[in-house]
This record gives structure tokens, sequence and C-alpha cells, in this order.
């Protein structure tokens, strides 16, 4: 072994694994809307699929990039983190494929699970703050994982698609 090897943490990469998975199964969900479907508003708040897309990216790259992998941003807490109007939406599908894939997943896989987040911007969220990567990650996974179900719903009442694990895809009714 050479000193540069780096060991690829197997608490990380299963979390990471998760992750991927909770993002895949959102890109699949999406699959076939139109544009005007995902940008429609899906509940009374008035959020869309598509700003559901680009949240879960923005946070995504930012948990992974940011804070797990540490590099520093200037974090403004005020900052939305959704809607792109004027970003296709198979674009937005392709970035948040690539959030999760093998570049992101290089610079955060050797990273302990136990260990500290690389930075984390102080003061933010009324002070809360995860430890560990573990938590950061566990954090990411459950937050995707709400967001799956919200899609899961806002695409079946759209036109009756429904999640079918056995396709690992949508099923239209």
């Amino acid at each position: 072994m050479t000193p540069n090897t780096q060991h690829r943490d197997p608490v990380t990469i299963e979390l990471l694994d998760w992750i991927q998975h909770t993002t895949e199964h959102i890109r699949g969900s999406a699959q076939g809307l139109t544009e005007d479907q995902v940008r429609a508003p899906a509940a009374p708040s008035g959020w869309s699929i598509a700003g559901l897309v680009g949240h879960v990216r923005d946070s995504t790259a930012f948990w992974l990039h940011n804070v797990v992998a540490g590099h520093p941003m200037d974090f403004q807490e005020d900052t939305a983190w959704d809607n792109d109007p004027d970003v296709p939406f198979a674009t937005l599908l392709e970035d948040l494929r690539r959030t999760t894939g093998a570049e992101a997943r290089a610079a955060v896989e050797h990273i302990a699970s136990g260990s500290a987040p690389l930075w984390w911007p102080e003061g933010a969220w009324g002070g809360y703050r995860q430890s560990t990567v573990r938590g950061v990650l566990l954090h990411v996974f459950n937050d995707n994982a709400a967001h799956t179900g919200q899609l899961d719903i806002a695409r079946e009442q759209i036109d009756g698609g429904v999640w079918d694990f056995g396709r690992n895809g949508v099923r239209v009714r």
C-alpha cells in the first residue's frame, strides 16, 4: 500500500448508495412528464416537480461537495434552492444524476463516516449541526427520501403513475 492510497469507508459507501438510490428514484418518477406538468404547482404552497428536483440537486450537491468534502462557499441561509425556470427539465434531471455520480462520490467515499464534516456553515439554521459525516449523509438520505415520497404523490395526481419497485420505474394506470 502506498501512502497516497485512500480507503473507502464502507458506511460512507452504503449511505452514498442509498442517497444515489433516492436520486435515481426521483429521476425515474419524473420521466415522461412534460415541461408544463413539471412546472405547474403541485401543492397549495406553489412548489412544483421542477422545483423539487432543483432543490434536491442543489441540496445534495451542497451537502456532499461543500460540507462533507470541505469546499467552503459564501453560504446565504435565505437563498432558495428550488426552481430553475430557464433550465429545461431534462437538464435538471441530468444535473441531479451528476450530484451522486462517480465524480461526486469519489470526492467523499474515502472520508470516514465517523469523522467531522470538513466544512460547516457556522451559525446556520439556528445552530443546527451534524457532528459526523455519517450524520450529514443520513440527513441527506432522509431529506431526499421525503422528497421522493412527495414526488410520487404528485406524479400519481398528474397521470395516475405510481412507482413500481418490480420495474424500478413508473407504471401508469
